[in-house]
Order: structure tokens, then C-alpha cells, then sequence
């Protein structure tokens, strides 16, 4: 297939286009960096293509109550005008969703944008999938002033500074961390189908909060301990951990070892020590 990965050098979607190109497939990036806006540039060069999997979009929880507008516009108006070219040139759609957690500006933009996509297809014939993403993690997230604080690079970043982890909430609740390299191939093998599916793109390893910091302390020696600070904006304490949903649709086992995890957790970690 001709992927058009919206998003494509981000974080997900380079690990996206990285899996395309492994499975055969010719996968070509759209994105700001190279001056393409899916609210604004000229679609028509997607007529040649067979699919799109798109990840472009606004990220973030807390930093999102201060440009909600932004966030509507990009991933709600975004995803319905990729809906339409879809439409209009017969091309497959694979969206990025998430768990049914906390309200917040992002949450309600992505329920939207997943809602507009079932839609298309009931009604227009687009052939539609879905991939819910967990936490995912890898070299060369993203971190810092002007991104949202993912878990892994914000606990790595903090414990190699000698700075103690900051955890909101009391570090009980549930996570599912997913390597960007597995999360990338579901979502390659998620768009040969397109019935409307959902996929879990998680391992079903459940992780507490306080564990993952427990172990970004042990991987790099810390001994600045844990700082406990209250939920942000839009955070609720929530067990998220992917159950399996339509891996029995997929073309290979999407299980992650324990080995798998681990080596992938902690070669990460690692990166970003100062």
C-alpha cells in the first residue's frame, strides 16, 4: 500500500513510518516540519495513495485548558477535512484514539474525532480503523517547555537530574506503557482492515504509577526519592490498561514479552540521561 502518515515526524508517527516501510509498504510523511498543515495545505497530492494513518494533532492534558480553541480546531476540524479526503479520493482511514479516561479538553477532542471518523464510514463508505493508544515511550520523545509531561521522559529526565520524580495524585493508579515501535506496527496492521475496528495498542501489563517511578529510580540510581503533588487539571486517578480488543483481527501476535518491555523500558530510560 501508499500510506500517508499525517504527522509523520512526530514521535508516533516516525516509528509509524519506520514499521510501513518493514512491512512493505511506501509510506510518505505529512507534516508541519515540512510545511504541510491538514488544516490548510492542499490535499489533492493524496490521490495516488491508498491509505492515511493520521496522527497529526494538538497533544496535552492540563496545557490544553489555556487553547482549547487550538485544540478543537486541529483535531476535530483536521481529522473531518483527512475524513473528507478520504472520501473524496477512496482512501483508507487509520485514527490514533485513547482510553475512555479523565474529561479533559484532549480527551473530548479525541471522542469527537473518533465519533466523525465511525461516522464517515457508516454513511460515506470510508473504510475506517482505530487504534487506541496507552502510554507509549522511546528515544527521542519529546520533553521539556512546550510539550505535554509524558511519564517516562518526564521520571527519566527528573531522576537523572537528581531532582526527585514528581507523581500527581498518590501513584496508585494504573498505566499501560507500550514501546512506539510495537504501538506503530499496530497501527500499519490496523489499516488493512477497516470495518470500524478498534485495537489496543497496549501490552495488558498493568503498572501503578509509583512502580514505573520505582523503577526509573532503580535504572538510574537516583536516590532523590518521589514528590507527591496534587492532580492537574483535567486528571482524575484512572486504571488504564489495554484489555486486547481486536488483536484477534491482526495478521501477527501483537503480544510484548516481558523481556521485550523491559529492555525497551530501560534502553529508554537511559537516552535521556544528561
Amino acid at each position: 500500500m501508499k500510506i500517508i502518515v499525517t504527522g509523520g515526524g512526530g514521535f508516533i508517527g516516525r516509528a509509524t513510518m519506520e514499521a510501513a516501510v518493514s512491512a512493505g509498504h511506501q509510506a510518505t510523511s505529512f507534516d508541519r516540519a515540512h510545511g504541510q498543515d491538514i488544516l490548510t495545505s492542499d490535499l489533492s497530492g493524496w490521490e495516488n495513495a491508498d491509505a492515511v494513518i493520521h496522527l497529526a494533532g494538538v497533544l496535552g492534558t492540563s496545557e490544553l485548558f489555556d487553547t482549547p480553541e487550538l485544540a478543537v480546531n486541529v483535531n476535530v476540524n483536521g481529522t473531518l477535512r483527512v475524513l473528507k479526503a478520504c472520501e473524496q479520493y477512496g482512501l483508507a482511514y487509520t485514527g490514533i484514539t485513547m482510553p475512555q479516561v479523565f474529561p479533559s479538553v484532549y480527551t473530548a477532542t479525541k471522542i469527537c474525532a473518533t465519533r466523525l471518523a465511525s461516522a464517515w464510514h457508516l454513511a460515506k463508505g470510508v473504510p475506517v480503523s482505530h487504534v487506541r493508544a496507552y502510554n507509549a515511550y522511546g528515544a527521542g520523545q519529546a520533553h521539556g517547555e512546550g510539550h505535554p509531561q509524558k511519564i517516562i521522559p518526564t521520571f527519566a529526565t527528573e531522576a537523572w537530574a537528581g531532582r526527585p520524580i514528581p507523581i500527581w495524585g498518590d501513584g496508585t493508579q494504573g498505566v499501560d506503557l507500550i514501546d512506539a515501535d510495537s504501538l506503530g506496527r499496530m497501527l500499519v496492521a490496523a489499516t488493512g482492515i477497516g470495518d470500524d475496528i478498534t485495537v489496543d495498542g497496549g501490552t495488558g501489563r498493568a503498572w501503578t504509577v509509583n512502580e514505573v517511578a520505582n523503577y526509573v529510580l532503580a535504572i538510574t540510581g537516583s536516590s532523590a526519592g518521589i514528590e507527591y503533588l496534587p492532580m492537574r487539571d483535567g486528571e482524575t486517578p484512572t486504571d488504564i490498561v489495554a484489555t486486547g480488543d481486536g488483536w484477534d483481527r491482526l495478521t501477527y501476535d501483537p503480544g510484548v514479552s516481558e523481556k521485550h518491555l523491559m529492555k525497551t523500558l530501560s534502553d529508554t530510560i537511559e537516552w535521556y540521561q544528561v
